[in-house]
């Protein structure tokens, strides 16, 4: 499966090489090959991505690389290269390297294709095939001449590039696998090996970075050397030395070591490009080169040759050193950059070291003040606990602590006086219990409970007291634990509860006394909200019967009427349908008068309809008026509540033999949807309303039709806005009105001026609770004796707080 597997992804890319020559008949064959394989790819990539990613990555390049997709096709080349790279595919790597630097010499970006054809020609020289090696050194002379001619280094303007340097690897095989290291490539070798040494030689990390500052500017002709380090999680610039035009070599003074505010200091996108890419940065002759001029360093000082060198220890990132000649090109020749090379090396490890010494010489004095600190501590530990064992003997509670196994370790001076015990008899026994004999059964079972539980013990105990009198207890246990979760013992706090457990046992007398009182009384309140609710309900029942009742007798009428009618109708197309005499047929349209039949009934269905559309509005008011009420307030139409009370009322309203109706004047300000509680606002308008039909029929009582004509029956109702937060309901009527005296305790609980079995004296109290406690706003009563009363509701828009 594996063969097979391999088979098909070098055979992929092999037809997608051929592609853009091939016959567009053969074209066909290979896009539906190819398509075929990357289907089988993908399920090797899903079950193993380590080793089929990157080669599933590869294919689809090369597929979207002849469809023209170049963006799409540069990111699957790279999540190529770095998925063989990181799963050790070196060959793979290559490939896939070499796949990429073609196709960006297809687009015409030469530059970019040589980054790459450099990483294949690395790829190739370290999996060891010569014959590979050879190919590309003939085909991409163009692309490998940085590395292909290092002799010229020292003469020749070279463009920008990375060098591939490994620490595990020589500068010579690196530069050209076909040159052969001598001696003398290193310059003078007694230079580098007293510089190596005087870096391997120093332990504190200052006095190594000014030598490795001075040893790398002393050797290589340059004017500034900068050195990078991290530190925590950003880097930061460790030192910075410049040779002034006088040739003496000073310190920069730095505002701040932090990279991003020091690009006057050195080019920060060359820096961001070795810590990216961990490879170094030569450039020898830079006016002559374009490839950094939009670092603002650059263009500003314009230095004639700088590098930027990473300092590696094993692949990782220790350092940076940046060094320059602001005046020179060409100062970095072949010698120099391999003394920089082997002198990066060293300073790698050096830096490593002397990192770790510093650490370890901070841990010394931090583990030195801690020590100090902790002998402090155990002085002020031994002032501290002479002061708690005071405080605990004089405690008037008790405090003790034992281990798991009843073992005492102390027992505060409360507890020995109360129980006659000196600490001492307690300490010598090995359990408790054999000083406190029967006293100790309910502490045994306590002391369990709170052993296996992590959370605090609450227990009541009993125990005899040296008077000889048992004591009431409220205790409280609770587990002590070393860090790892070791039990190590009980800490104990008692209260003796005696004379508190006794005034509890009176008041929960004189309590079940008064409960008993209060439930009586509840009883008789529910009794009375009871009938209360019933009065409402009849109300309710009775309004809805009487306007359903109408319209209801109205559609019985005419359904009646309707079915006759339709009968004649239906009997008369039958005659049409059997093949009648047209004689038979205009007899019996004359005998059942059709002409009239086809006008009135649509008629009679259109009257129904008013009638159903009147029962669908009476029990859309009364939906409204009895909605329930959620646990939040809700927007609501006060307009919409107080007319399906009105609705439900109106039999009420309705003139009869002895008065004629009500008039009902509704004056509706242009006010907002308010929060609330809609079916108790209902409740309300509907106690407010009925009480003022109470007061109107109050007022008839002696009085003719004629004389009510005269001065009708008249209840008014008025919506208003009080500025932006509030609403005003205002319902006023022209009844018997209220004295002062009995205006004062209108709202009051269980007050009626209503006759036996007419008023239970809680409607105005339950709707003073709804408007003031469940609506925070206010209810207020404006009442004449013989001129009429008005109720005003003032209610707040949305729900404060």
């Amino acid at each position: 499966m594996l063969v097979t597997m391999m088979h098909e992804f070098y055979d992929a890319l092999a037809d997608l090489a051929i592609y853009e020559d091939a016959a567009p008949t053969k074209r066909k064959q290979i896009l539906k090959r190819v398509f075929v394989i990357q289907k089988n790819l993908k399920e090797f990539a899903q079950r193993n991505p380590n080793s089929h990613q990157h080669k599933l990555d590869l294919v689809e390049a090369e597929w979207l690389r002849i469809f023209g997709k170049t963006t799409e096709a540069m990111e699957l080349y790279d999540r190529a290269i770095a998925g063989a790279k990181a799963n050790d595919f070196l060959n793979e790597e290559a490939l896939a390297c070499e796949l990429a630097a073609k196709f960006y010499l297809s687009l015409g970006r030469e530059k970019i294709a040589t980054v790459y054809m450099i990483d294949t020609y690395d790829c190739y020289l370290r999996w060891g095939d010569r014959a590979k090696i050879d190919e590309l050194e003939k085909c991409y002379p163009q692309l490998l001449s940085a590395i292909l001619q290092p002799a010229k280094l020292a003469t020749d303007s070279l463009a920008t590039f990375a060098i591939p340097v490994k620490q595990n690897q020589s500068v010579p095989s690196l530069m050209n696998p076909s040159v052969s290291a001598t001696v003398s490539d290193f310059g003078n070798f007694s230079t580098l090996l007293k510089a190596c040494q005087a870096l391997s030689s120093e332990r504190d990390l200052d006095q190594l970075i000014a030598k490795l500052i001075q040893l790398a500017m002393r050797n290589t002709g340059v004017d500034k050397g900068v050195l990078i380090l991290q530190n925590g999680n950003q880097w930061e610039i460790a030192a910075a030395r410049a040779i002034d035009n006088l040739g003496v070599d000073r310190a920069i003074d730095l505002s701040s070591a932090t990279l991003d505010k020091n690009s006057d200091i050195l080019p920060l996108n060359i820096v961001d490009c070795v810590k990216e890419l961990l490879k170094p940065v030569i450039l020898r002759d830079i006016p002559q080169q374009c490839d950094w001029e939009s670092d603002s360093y650059i263009l500003k000082y314009q230095p004639q040759s700088l590098s930027c060198l990473p300092i590696l220890d094993r692949d990782k990132l220790v350092g940076i050193l940046y060094l320059e000649n602001l005046l020179t090109a060409r100062v970095f020749t072949r010698d120099r950059l391999q003394y920089l090379n082997l002198l990066c090396s060293q300073a790698a490890i050096s830096l490593s070291n002397a990192l770790l010494y510093k650490n370890s010489q901070d841990y010394s004095q931090k583990l030195e003040r801690m020590l100090t600190k902790v002998s402090r501590t155990e002085v002020q530990l031994a002032e501290q606990k002479q002061m708690l064992q005071a405080i605990l003997d004089v405690a008037p509670i008790w405090i003790w602590m034992v281990n798991p196994h009843g073992k005492v370790h102390f027992f505060n001076n409360t507890f020995c006086q109360d129980i006659g015990v000196p600490l001492s008899a307690l300490l010598a026994v090995e359990h408790y219990k054999d000083i406190l004999g029967e006293n100790a059964a309910n502490c045994l079972v306590s002391d369990a409970a709170c052993l296996a539980q992590d959370s605090p013990h609450y227990s009541n105990e009993t125990l005899m007291f040296v008077d000889g009198k048992l004591h009431y207890l409220e205790v409280t246990k609770v587990q002590l634990k070393k860090s790892d979760g070791e039990r190590i013992g009980i800490i104990g706090l008692g209260v003796d509860a005696t004379e508190r457990k006794r005034a509890q046992e009176l008041l929960q007398e004189q309590n079940q006394r008064l409960e008993q009182t209060l439930k009586d009384l509840q009883q008789t309140q529910l009794q009375l909200v009871q009938n209360e609710k019933m009065s409402a309900l009849g109300n309710l029942v009775a309004g809805v019967a009487h306007e359903i009742n109408n319209p209801i007798g109205f559609i019985s009428g005419n359904l009646s009427e309707a079915k006759r009618s339709f009968g004649d109708v239906i009997e008369h197309l039958e005659l049409y349908r059997s093949d009648a005499p047209k004689s038979e047929i205009a007899n019996h349209a004359e005998e059942i008068d059709i002409d009239y039949l086809l006008e009135d009934l649509p008629k009679m269905i259109n009257s129904m309809q008013v009638g159903c559309d009147r029962i669908s509005s009476i029990s859309t008011s009364l939906r409204t008026f009895s909605r329930g009420d959620k646990d939040y307030k809700v927007p609501f139409n006060i307009h919409d509540g107080i007319d399906s009370a009105i609705l439900i009322l109106k039999h009420r309203l309705k003139a009869n033999e002895n008065r004629p109706q009500i008039e009902v004047i509704a004056k509706y300000g242009n006010i907002p949807k308010i929060e609330c509680f809609p079916g108790q606002l209902n409740q309300v308008f509907m106690n407010l309303l009925a009480n003022a039909i109470d007061a109107l029929e109050e007022l008839n009582i002696g009085r003719t039709f004629h004389e009510i004509a005269v001065n009708p029956n008249r209840i008014t109702i008025c919506t208003n806005l009080i500025g932006e937060d509030y609403i005003i309901i205002q319902i006023a009527d022209n009844g018997t009105g209220m004295p002062e005296e009995v205006k004062k305790q209108i709202f009051d609980h269980l007050f009626t001026t209503k006759a036996v079995g007419k008023g239970t004296g809680l409607g105005l109290a339950i709707a003073h609770q709804i408007v003031v406690e469940k609506h925070g706003g206010t209810i207020e009563t404006k009442s004449q004796s013989g001129v009429g009363t008005e109720f005003a509701i003032v209610l707040p828009v949305k729900v404060k707080g």
